[in-house]
């Protein structure tokens, strides 16, 4: 099954770069939070072994994506190029993993930081302004923690926190998501880049 499955995103990918040659595939992997229960069975040493085979056969640039909480440092030690990841609701314990991040981002790694919410009631209490301050607090912990600040604004991309199909309007809250995405990312670059 992981080799259908690898081969199936090669696939996709190839197809995707074809398009744009900046293009990269993700996992959308949400069954890894619930990996390192006590009611899962299934090892950390397994659970890599099982992952560096799959992603083995992935061609560049490969990633996860997940909205839980797994275990951080399992990730973003595995030969990944991107990661990314619900920081709207995991930002505290996410950014307790300064060592683990200077690690991903000084082999090249991409944190795709998942900020702006798609939920209807969690994105009508946020504007812009709030979700920026949200990410910037995230990043002010781990820039005090020794990740190098330069490197990982150049190692970081923004989009919406979760895949979230059911909302009492339909689509609009995801479109408006990546309305603000963009805004976040224009505001974001207008502010970081020198």
């Amino acid at each position: 099954m992981l080799d259908f499955m690898a081969k199936r995103l090669n696939v996709q990918l190839a197809r995707l770069k074809h398009c744009n040659g900046n293009a990269f595939m993700f996992v959308d992997e949400p069954g890894l939070q619930f990996l390192f229960s006590a009611m899962a069975g299934y090892g950390d040493l397994k659970a890599k072994g099982d992952l560096d085979q799959f992603f083995a056969q992935v061609d560049r640039p490969r990633g996860i994506h997940l909205c839980g909480n797994p275990d951080w440092d399992f990730l973003l030690n595995l030969d990944l190029d991107v990661l990314s990841l619900d920081v709207y609701t995991n930002a505290e314990i996410f950014s307790s993993y300064a060592a683990s991040v200077r690690k991903f981002l000084d082999r090249g790694g991409v944190i795709v930081w998942g900020i702006v919410p798609t939920g209807f009631e969690a994105f009508a209490q946020e504007d812009t302004p709030s979700l920026i301050q949200r990410l910037e607090n995230v990043w002010k912990v781990l820039w005090s923690k020794g990740v190098d600040r330069e490197q990982l604004i150049a190692g970081s991309m923004i989009s919406p926190a979760t895949c979230c199909l059911v909302n009492p309007d339909k689509e609009r809250t995801v479109d408006h998501a990546f309305a603000a995405v963009k805004q976040m990312a224009d505001a974001l670059r207008d502010k970081y880049q020198k």
